[in-house]
């Protein structure tokens, strides 16, 4: 029985199950009496300090084996205990409303994971699993159950579970663990970063997987395609097994590319950049080979906290990646808020669809003096290495020379002041709209540089909601009017003597990024975890080939018979580590 689901971290195991069965907390809510109110506020407090041990123990033991960048993940968790408003509202919902402290800790976390449900944004929205981790670790121990023990296994096992917090996988033995694959969880949780930092094959977002699954039954896991095989018969594992070895070998071959151009056979050279979120994510930049930074997404300033991120923090945090990445560029987006990210000292209302609203570059200009910091901020740094900017959910001209106009503000008061700045810094757009596709001969007379920003382009110009589960079949990367709007975007661009990027996820499909390719695109950005591979097919198809495909691609009528073309033109160029693909 096959299960699809994200491949998580890359890498095939087999073995036997092991299921975790989900953890339920039955959490009573009751009256404290008023002579043990304060007993139930020192309860409270041990359970927290508890779980900041165990964080910190765990912290120190992923410093250990992969370093301080990957342990700084577990200072979130350490932040989100150590938070003086949400000690505050558990203790006043103790004191004042004499509830008892499971229940108020827990009304108050699952208020914080509800609000980032609700964020478009992968990345952000997978912070949920964060908060989730923290509030199971504290809760277990409020009800007395202690922390929860993954460490040793009876033997070398698959593990599947409902989820997997950060702080699971960080105790799951490697020497024991085959694989892991989970019911819920992304790409960009930490579950998976830990999974990925620690060399465990993972499989996440697999819906309805425990349903059909026992102990002891033989799975196979398939971290590159994002598969689980259960009781698969003794010619598939012996498949399975082969793979495994042959891509072993193969992440050796992609890991000697990392200081190697991405340039075509017939000498196409095209700038490879990462997509990242925040300033920590630099050194797996570098560490995967980027040419720099394509996308680094501003969101993290202005959410889950309760004022305004001043210019002086904000310039702390881009000059510190500007520093780093020098001499490679780093494109800053402007703060793409509204919508499903919505700051509430901003004084923003709810909308009965947020998608069409008060979003992106919109939302910016409606508040100049928020987005004038940032901009500050930004040209600052500007002085400490090579920055780019650019402007998220561009739909016209009059948008875009508003927002030029306030950075022409910002860099004219840095230079009456004296402050240190590039003066001559790209500024460009995310094409992410229909109209900003049918006026992209316009947008490239203002703007440096289009990135196409392929997640909300598919979704607006196939009018529908990529988040809702109903229409996921409809989420199509190779319809034929998507592939039409990039090649029109990037036409407009060329004959302005514009380069034009790819950001979305399109573009971390090595088939796909072939594709692009051949469409004219000059820059991609993808996730670290895609770009040795994209960088590895870009390598192995020479440009004439990629743009022949490209033509074929555009005269075809459907996503269907791309799909079939891409299989059938790129696969035998290709080895199957790149591709991901089963290899028998």
């Amino acid at each position: 029985m096959k299960h699809t689901g994200i491949a998580a971290s890359p890498g095939i195991g087999v073995g036997p199950a092991l299921v975790i069965v989900r953890e339920e907390f039955a959490v009573r809510d009751f009256t404290i009496p008023s002579e043990r109110v304060e007993d139930e506020v020192a309860l409270f407090e041990r359970a927290r300090e508890a779980s900041l041990r165990d964080l910190g123990q765990i912290r120190n033991g992923i410093a250990a084996e992969l370093g301080e960048h990957e342990a700084g993940i577990y200072d979130a968790h350490l932040m989100i205990l150590d938070d003086p408003e949400m000690r505050r509202a558990v203790n006043d919902g103790i004191r004042h409303d004499r509830r008892n402290a499971g229940v108020v800790f827990r009304d108050y976390m699952s208020g914080v994971a509800a609000r980032l449900e609700r964020i478009e944004d992968e990345y952000l929205r997978e912070r949920r699993s964060d908060v989730l981790d923290v509030e199971r670790r504290v809760l277990r121990y409020l009800m007395g159950v202690g922390p929860r023990g993954l460490g040793e296994l009876p033997e070398p096992s698959i593990v599947l579970a409902h989820e997997l917090g950060p702080s699971d996988v960080a105790l799951l033995d490697r020497e024991r663990v085959l694989g892991f694959a989970t019911e819920v969880g992304g790409r960009t949780s930490h579950s998976s970063i830990v999974a990925r930092g620690r060399g465990i094959p993972a499989v996440v977002g697999v819906h309805g997987l425990l349903t059909s699954v026992s102990q002891g039954r033989t799975a196979v896991i398939d971290g590159y395609r994002g598969e689980v095989l259960l009781d698969p018969d003794e010619a598939t594992i012996t498949v399975y097994r082969g793979q495994r070895e042959r891509f072993d070998q193969g992440a050796a071959e992609l890991g000697r590319l990392r200081d190697l151009p991405a340039v075509t056979p017939d000498g196409r050279r095209i700038e490879l950049g990462a997509n990242i979120e925040l300033p920590s994510e630099t050194e797996h930049v570098l560490g995967a080979g980027a040419d720099g930074v394509g996308l680094f997404r501003t969101e993290f300033f202005y959410l889950d906290r309760a004022s305004l991120p001043s210019e002086e923090e904000q310039f702390k945090a881009y000059r510190a990646v500007a520093e780093r990445m020098a001499p490679r560029p780093v494109i800053f987006r402007t703060m793409d808020l509204g919508g499903d990210k919505v700051a509430s000292y901003l004084g923003t209302t709810h909308e009965t669809n947020p998608f069409l609203g008060y979003r992106g570059i919109r939302f910016a200009l409606h508040h100049p003096e928020v987005f004038r910091a940032q901009l500050r901020a930004i040209w600052r740094a500007s002085a400490h290495g090579k920055v780019r900017v650019m402007f998220p959910m561009i739909a016209s001209l009059e948008e875009l020379q508003k927002a030029t106009a306030l950075c022409r503000e910002v860099a004219a008061e840095l230079a009456r002041t004296g402050v240190p700045h590039d003066p001559a810094i790209e500024i460009g757009i995310m094409v992410e709209t229909p109209s900003a596709v049918w006026v992209a001969d316009h947008l490239a007379a203002e703007a440096a540089f289009f990135s196409v920003g392929t997640n909300d382009l598919i979704q607006y110009t196939l009018a529908m909601d990529r988040d809702n589960e109903r229409l996921a079949h409809l989420y199509e990367p190779l319809h034929p009017a998507v592939l039409r709007s990039i090649r029109h975007t990037v036409e407009a661009g060329q004959r302005a003597g514009r380069w034009v990027g790819v950001c979305g996820e399109m573009a971390g499909d090595p088939r796909i990024a072939v594709l692009l390719v051949g469409l004219g695109v000059d820059e991609l950005s993808v996730s670290c975890f895609d770009l040795p591979r994209v960088k590895a097919a870009i390598r192995g198809v020479p440009h004439a080939r990629a743009r022949a495909i490209a033509e074929q691609a555009l005269a075809l009528p459907s996503a269907a018979a791309i799909r079939e073309l891409l299989g059938c033109s790129l696969d035998p160029l290709l080895p199957a580590h790149v591709l991901g693909r089963n290899d028998s």
